[in-house]
């Protein structure tokens, strides 16, 4: 592990021994950044495609109490050279306050995305803001950001965020009950095991890049952060009570609009004949479809 404090001199990271560090005041001690050696330098190469103009997204998974967003909260510190502030640069349940963040990020700036929050549910009940991710990952690219995606499982982004969107994944996980331990995925790695390992959400699929330790994140220790996982988990529990289990009659709907937009070609008779309905309930699909396409384009 790398031990590392801030230079304010010049504003930024400075190596320090485990000796240096037992030798400073007890508060100083609480700000010394632990960052794994091989990891630091992939953050290193992150920030250099920065410099070039381009944007560096990560996501960060694991399952609840394994300390993902301790894990990332470390990543940003260091990224940041330790102006990473969570209520400036964490985004959560809020789409509005979301929106707002992003908008006013400055250029090479880094943002956090906690938990995955509502931009990276896709259910009907955020139609709206799954259909603004693209247009959200469009100024990523613009403003040449960092930014870190939390949640709890990298299996369940779809492939455009998991693989064409997203620059490496890091995976935190328990050993022996025990939180800190993480696994690392360069890009190349992370495709594998999207592949390899979606359908049964197995991480062994691939093995990690490297694997590596980490502490507890000093940023994420003020009554501010703790104010804003509250608000956040509350958010959560909202939208989830407005999301269901979709009834019989919904599934077969969803069924047969699928097999109309696979069948452009074929008229609405044909159609009814095949699914066993009537050919004016396909064209009033038809045409419905084509009105939320108008209006989506309309927004964009």
């Amino acid at each position: 592990m790398v031990l590392l404090v801030m230079d304010e001199e010049k504003d930024d990271w400075k190596q320090i021994t485990k000796e240096e560090k037992e030798e400073m005041p007890e508060e100083e001690q609480e700000k010394v950044l632990y960052l794994d050696g091989k990891e630091k330098k992939k953050l290193d190469f992150g920030l250099g495609q920065i410099k070039k103009d381009n944007d560096v997204i990560g996501v960060v998974e694991g399952p609840e109490g394994s300390g993902k967003s301790a894990k990332a909260g470390n990543i940003m510190r260091y990224i940041s050279k330790d102006k990473f502030d969570p209520k400036k640069h964490m985004i959560g349940s809020d789409y509005e306050d979301g929106i707002k963040k992003i908008e006013e990020a400055p250029h090479k700036g880094f943002l956090m995305f906690d938990e995955g929050n509502v931009f990276f549910l896709s259910t009907d009940v955020m139609k709206k803001e799954s259909r603004d991710l693209h247009k959200v990952f469009s100024i990523f690219r613009q403003k040449n950001l960092f930014v870190l995606i939390v949640l709890p499982s990298f299996f369940r982004l779809n492939s455009y965020f998991a693989l064409d969107r997203s620059d490496f994944l890091c995976r935190t996980y328990l050993m022996e009950g025990k939180r800190g331990y993480f696994a690392f995925y360069g890009t190349k790695r992370k495709a594998q095991l999207y592949w390899k390992g979606k359908e049964s959400h197995n991480h062994n699929a691939v093995t990690p890049t490297l694997r590596g330790r980490f502490t507890r994140c000093y940023s994420l220790e003020t009554k501010e952060y703790k104010d804003f996982k509250l608000k956040t988990l509350q958010k959560s529990l909202t939208i989830a009570k407005a999301i269901r289990r979709k009834t019989p009659t919904e599934i077969k709907r969803d069924v047969i609009q699928a097999m109309i937009k696979k069948n452009p070609e074929k008229t609405s008779i044909e159609l009814s004949k095949t699914l066993g309905i009537s050919s004016s309930y396909i064209r009033a699909l038809r045409l419905k479809e084509k009105s939320e396409f108008k209006d989506t384009k309309d927004t964009q």
